[in-house]
């Protein structure tokens, strides 16, 4: 057998969900279940689903309480049958082609865990003009192939998150081996699986299969549009895999995790002084300072962004006189 489970979680995007319905629909391999996980919408979601669950019975609607994407793509792969695995978001679509090229590829190469391919970005209401590059400016392609598994693809993959969401194609028997996904991360809680995929032993192959590029929306609503809310995560994330990286044993990549750790941290306190959350701001510099043993520094950098916040304060009160 060869059923393919697609997990859909929708919140609150009953307008654009049955574009990405019709993308499953239109798929040649037709062997496949759609579970659409409503995570507690208050839109249309529900009725679209059960229009297209009615229109056919290979999609299937799964209504929860709101809990993040995290938990309902989770409460997708505990309600999926299929020995495969494929995400869609439910404002993005797949090609025609995707299951099939990629199931024909994971049946010749038996080794490989998750295959994936390229991915193309188009603005919202213009479909057929599609970019390399997330800004649309068609940059070239910001992702380093991944091939095969632990260091190889731990290093890559720990400087940014290389695989999109719904790129890949993955066996089921890649979640029996690692788990599901962290529900604690919120934006960027699939970088964190990819990275337990590769400390894990999961074998990763980057394959440019002709029909294969996955198609993602730019849009106002797109949690990578929200800057403070993914920096935030990705804070979070790099402590977060500290405990991974050392149960892996390479010391390398532990220094490359905590000088990129380091490299937030002083993004992230500077953007909260210069927003006017000082509070947030120190405790972003305390923290770097206890990190990296460089108090002066630290010293120097709160007393910059103090005076900053300060002249910001005066000019503001003069305008307002």
């Amino acid at each position: 057998m060869s059923l393919v489970s697609i997990i859909v979680p929708c919140r609150n995007y009953g307008a654009l969900l049955p574009e990405a319905l019709a993308s499953v629909l239109a798929q040649t391999h037709a062997e496949w279940e759609c579970l659409v996980v409503d995570d507690g919408s208050t839109d249309s979601t529900p009725a679209v689903a059960a229009h297209y669950a009615a229109r056919d019975p290979r999609i299937r609607y799964l209504g929860r309480p709101h809990a993040g994407a995290s938990a309902a793509r989770n409460h997708g792969l505990r309600e999926a049958r299929g020995q495969f695995v494929q995400f869609l978001d439910a404002d993005d679509l797949l090609p025609p082609r995707k299951l099939e090229a990629q199931l024909a590829y994971l049946a010749a190469h038996p080794t490989v865990d998750v295959v994936y391919g390229d991915v193309r970005y188009f603005r919202h209401g213009e479909p057929a003009v599609l970019s390399r590059s997330f800004d649309m400016q068609d940059t070239t392609a910001w992702f380093v192939p991944l091939h095969g598994t632990g260091a190889a693809v731990l290093r890559p993959l720990l400087v940014e998150n290389r695989v999109v969401i719904h790129a890949p194609l993955l066996r089921r028997s890649v979640f029996e081996a690692v788990g599901a996904f962290s529900e604690r991360l919120g934006a960027v809680e699939d970088w964190e699986f990819w990275l337990r995929c590769a400390a894990g032993g999961q074998v990763f192959d980057y394959q440019d299969l002709p029909g294969t590029q996955t198609l993602v929306r730019v849009h106002s609503r797109s949690t990578s549009q929200d800057r403070a809310r993914v920096v935030a995560n990705v804070e979070r994330l790099r402590v977060h895999l500290k405990p991974l990286l050392a149960a892996f044993g390479d010391a390398g990549l532990l220094a490359l995790n905590q000088t990129l750790l380091n490299d937030i941290r002083l993004e992230n306190a500077a953007y909260y002084m210069q927003h006017g959350e000082v509070g947030r701001g120190l405790l972003g510099f305390t923290r770097l300072a206890l990190d990296t043993g460089q108090f002066i520094a630290g010293v120097r950098n709160v007393a910059y962004w103090l005076r900053y916040s300060l002249r910001k304060a005066i000019k503001k009160n003069n305008k307002s006189l």
